[in-house]
């Protein structure tokens, strides 16, 4: 039977064995959770993010954007050496860009020459400037985004200062004073030609920079973003069609009118055009009356009112193109004849008025049936001038320039085309430019929100659409330093294209709205309930470990005192047995006792 002791030190041997195992257990519990689980959960529940040239995107917004302007003076034969010297140095100072850093800088590439013997037998002809102009382009075609300035002889049939014809030539009337013609010249270029305030404007507004309101050009506020496309409408407005049967050939109108300059601007977008007939259409608003002339007429503050109530019946097709509407409205018989008057009172010349950013309506006026006529009377229209209206519309809406008038300076006006050489040129450049910072902007819109919500997914596509557009913006800008605006142009529709793509991307939506504190919330409840306990068990094998650390210098203090008394033990038998050997000792005691 064992003893008390013996079963004491049993239990305890076998609560140190249990002890350990609960430790051992606790230790491949949390090892496996933090080796196995919590990478295998980090790699299920971590979103994909292709890697986006961040750097590169940084970068683009602090480049300096140039474009390159190749102009060309050519001065008379007679001119004298000293002052084909004074015209160039007057010429590097007004067209210098100075030394102040801007975002956007024009270079200029000066040439400065006498005649050609061929260009001496154009300009001896007698002729008009228009018959002038286009010689001279024939016998030597300035390149797209170049600009020719001639100075004439002072005895020149040109009667005003300056002269601007359909093509990228330009004319000024010689005064013998060097500075005051370069001035003149120097004017043209920034001014007509190149616009560069204009193209500062654009740019400075497109990248979202601060800037002053009053300094925004209105050929910016009331035209179309750049896009890839336009639906044009044409719409015919009958009210009482029981009173008035108007007819419109709208497709030879088009055919005529409109083709030929949307047919010059199809490189810059793609053109849509529809026309309808809508009855029974009110304009919702009353017009004054006015008594003297026996007529109508709407104010200003009324022209707003009459597009809301149309809007909705005018219908859309189903095109990611923004639409431009134009209204061709017939009065309706209790109000004809109606006119427009303009805020000073007076009548509208083309009784018609614009919509920034929509387009513009015409009011049409008939003559009313005579009162024994049969009805309804079939009217005709003469779309000319409501063609012509709509253009000068449609011009403003797609960014064409508009300059003031200058007396001293004529500007030849287009041909049917709609559109001059120089127009269209400007028109490629600011577009590109615009094109090229809302680009840029839009990349640096999109890195900033990638970088600060960690939690959206950047598929493959997204990153390769980023890196389109990157290309593309630098393809621009190479392309714009060096003149070629036609091809910097298609550049710049490639970069704002892809970066639009990038930025509208679907997929980009999905966990936008999904938060750090919602993704806490959510794993709380689910992994704390599972690390509790694994927690206190980590815990209360730490305790074990700190009292077995405690309880070894104890062990090891009753282990020296076992060997201590060990060696007494043997000591005491070593002498015990030497007794026994000896018999003679035996004796001796007995004696003594």
């Amino acid at each position: 039977m064992a003893a008390p002791g013996e079963k004491q030190a049993a239990k305890t041997s076998q609560d140190e064995e249990e002890a350990v195992t609960q430790v051992y257990a606790t230790l491949g519990v949390a090892l496996v959770v933090v080796v196995i689980g919590v990478p295998l959960w980090w790699k299920t529940t971590e979103v994909y993010r292709a890697t986006l040239p961040y750097g590169d995107i940084g970068r683009l917004k602090d480049t300096q954007v140039i474009y390159n302007v190749g102009v060309e003076f050519v001065l008379p034969l007679q001119t004298q050496p000293q002052d084909l010297l004074d015209w160039r140095e007057h010429v590097d100072q007004h067209l210098d860009t100075g030394s102040a850093y801007s975002p956007i800088s024009p270079h200029y590439d000066i040439k400065v020459r006498t005649t050609n013997k061929d260009e001496r037998t154009v300009i001896n002809q007698n002729g008009s400037m228009e018959e002038l102009d286009a010689r001279l382009t024939q016998l030597k075609p300035p390149a797209v985004g170049s600009c020719t300035v001639y100075l004439l002889a002072k005895d020149s049939s040109l009667e005003a200062m300056a002269y601007i014809g359909r093509h990228r030539t330009a004319f000024v009337k010689s005064s013998g004073d060097v500075s005051r013609d370069v001035r003149i010249s120097a004017h043209l270029v920034r001014s007509y030609f190149v616009n560069d305030e204009r193209l500062k404007t654009t740019f400075t507004s497109a990248t979202g920079a601060q800037h002053d309101k009053e300094n925004i050009a209105k050929e910016q506020m009331r035209a179309f973003k750049t896009n890839m496309g336009y639906e044009v409408t044409f719409s015919l407005l009958n009210p009482d069609p029981s009173v008035l049967d108007v007819q419109w050939d709208m497709e030879a109108a088009t055919a005529s009118y409109l083709n030929p300059f949307l047919g010059r601007l199809a490189d810059v977008a793609e053109f849509k055009v529809f026309s309808q007939v809508l009855y029974y259409v009110d304009l919702t608003v009353r017009p004054a009356r006015d008594e003297r002339k026996a007529s109508y007429y709407l104010t200003p503050d009324q022209l707003p009112h009459t597009i809301n109530p149309v809007e909705a019946k005018l219908g859309s097709h189903v095109s990611t193109y923004p639409s431009v509407h134009f209204l061709v409205y017939i009065p309706e018989q209790g109000h004809s004849p109606l006119y427009i008057h303009n805020e000073q009172g007076k009548e509208s010349e083309t009784n018609a008025f614009f919509s920034p950013r929509w387009g513009g309506m015409k009011i049409v006026n008939v003559d009313s049936p005579p009162k024994n006529a049969s009805l309804p009377r079939t009217v005709t229209l003469d779309l000319l001038p409501v063609m012509e209206t709509f253009l000068s519309h449609l011009r403003l809406l797609l960014g064409v320039a508009q300059l003031p008038p200058d007396p001293w300076i004529v500007v030849e006006p287009a041909d049917n085309t709609a559109i001059t050489d120089w127009e269209y040129d400007h028109l490629l450049r600011v577009r590109t430019v615009e094109n090229v910072a809302t680009a840029t902007a839009t990349l640096a819109t999109l890195s900033q929100l990638l970088g600060e919500i960690g939690n959206i997914v950047i598929n493959d596509d997204i990153a390769r659409q980023v890196y389109l557009a990157v290309d593309a913006i630098r393809k621009a800008q190479r392309l714009l330093a060096a003149g070629d605006i036609s091809a910097a142009f298609q550049a710049s529709k490639e970069a704002i294209l892809s970066s639009e793509k990038a930025f509208f991307d679907p997929s980009l939506l999905e966990l936008l709205y999904f938060p750090e504190d919602q993704k806490f919330a959510i794993y709380i409840p689910l992994f704390l309930p599972m690390s509790v306990p694994v927690l206190m068990s980590l815990f209360q094998a730490y305790r074990w470990y700190k009292k077995q650390q405690q309880k070894q210098p104890a062990k090891e203090g009753k282990g020296e005192m076992k060997e201590s008394e060990k060696e007494e033990t043997e000591q005491d038998d070593d002498s015990n047995a030497e007794e026994k050997k000896s018999p003679k000792g035996k004796k001796q005691s007995r004696k003594e006792r």
